[in-house]
């Protein structure tokens, strides 16, 4: 893609070079000290967007319509992993908060494997894919073997924003989607909740959790399309820390081992 405007930096220090270089690095091991010198005049130009808000807007939160661009899936699956012994750990707590994490852990990458299946690389043209982990609900045991593997059933619905320079475009680059996060409805008016400025929700079909949702922020000032930097999907959302109504990760019955492990 070629660009209309460039300007050029001139500088002769070490220090500056060490710096601008070290902070150039991409997550794809790509160097790029334009893209770098480009957020930091987006940042400014942001910062002098702030400024010129009247004084009664100032902190003041915009709320766009829901974004209804995305597209809903549901991936389920068996899970398998090897549990910590209870032994080496201080308490039954710890035990369960780490069983819980292996399980997302478990989850996450039974997530990526359905995409890629299921999927034609959608990054192939410089675009990105978004996964939403919205609610999860998982059965799981930790004494199915001898072995101490922690086995479980789950089932996650997700909701996939496929980014496009179109999409990016059709927003004028200010829809953050890199940075979509889920925002308890009562903190709204906090102010690390004002800082976006601007907020817009995904839309979900009959959620039951009416605490919170979420949003995608929407920025004063375009930013350019990240075209390289995500190769595989982004997946955000949902962890061990939310609500019942978000995430549900309880132990087998007897009568639920009997039906899928005999």
């Amino acid at each position: 893609m070629g660009y209309k405007y460039k300007a050029t930096m001139y500088y002769s220090d070490d220090e500056t070079d060490k710096f601008l270089r070290d902070k150039s690095a991409k997550p794809n091991g790509k160097k790029s000290a334009s893209h770098y010198l480009y957020s930091l005049v987006t940042r400014e130009r942001e910062n002098a967007a702030s400024v010129e808000l009247n004084q009664e807007e100032v902190g003041v939160v915009r709320i766009y319509p829901e974004y209804t661009n995305s597209r809903r899936i549901e991936v389920s699956g068996l899970i398998s992993f090897t549990a910590l012994p209870a032994f080496s750990l201080e308490s039954k707590a710890t035990q369960k908060r780490l069983d819980h994490k292996g399980l997302m852990k478990e989850i996450d990458q039974n997530i990526y494997q359905h995409i890629s299946s299921n999927f034609n690389n959608p990054n192939h043209d410089g675009s990105f894919l978004v996964v939403i982990k919205t609610d999860i609900i998982c059965f799981y045991t930790s004494n199915v073997s001898e072995t101490g593997y922690c086995e479980g059933n789950f089932l996650a619905n997700c909701t996939l924003i496929h980014v496009t320079r179109s999409e990016w475009a059709r927003w004028g680059g200010k829809y953050d989607f890199e940075n979509i996060q889920y925002i308890k409805f009562r903190d709204l008016s906090k102010s690390r909740v004002r800082k976006n400025l601007g907020l817009c929700q995904l839309a979900e079909i009959a959620p039951l959790d009416t605490v919170g949702a979420f949003f995608i922020p929407v920025r004063t000032t375009a930013k350019a399309f990240p075209s390289d930097k995500f190769p595989i999907p982004l997946l955000k959302g949902v962890d061990i820390t939310f609500n019942k109504d978000r995430v549900r990760l309880k132990p087998m019955n007897d009568t639920q081992k009997k039906r899928h492990f005999g």
